[in-house]
């Protein structure tokens, strides 16, 4: 199985970002998993954003266990779902002292 990394920094002034999982850049991206993959959210260094606070879903769960937050400040879950689901989720991160959501969303492959 993959790891897939998104990585996240801020967009210009902010407070919106612009995520990169490898193959889609962007503020509205679909990350393309397989069951069993790894998706690990982590903040570019130095990008302005203060924390990375929470990967939340807001739509059918495709990890188990949920996305959990690692030593070193990312989020990382596993992918446990049939192939055509697709989670919209909530990327909750700090901008200058204010937390806001971003809601961009993973659909399951075979």
């Amino acid at each position: 199985m993959a790891t897939i990394v998104i990585t996240i920094r801020l967009d210009g002034a902010g407070p919106g970002i612009i995520l990169n999982d490898g193959v889609s850049n962007g503020s509205d991206i679909t990350t393309h998993v397989k069951n069993g993959d790894t998706v690990k959210w982590k903040l570019i260094a130095n990008s302005g954003i203060t924390s990375l606070d929470g990967i939340d879903d807001t739509s059918t769960d495709v990890f188990n266990p949920d996305p959990s937050i690692q030593p070193d400040g990312s989020y990382q879950g596993t992918v446990s779902s049939t192939p055509g689901q697709v989670e919209t989720y909530n990327v909750k991160y700090t901008f200058n002292g204010v937390q806001y959501p971003h809601d961009p969303s993973i659909q399951v492959h075979q």
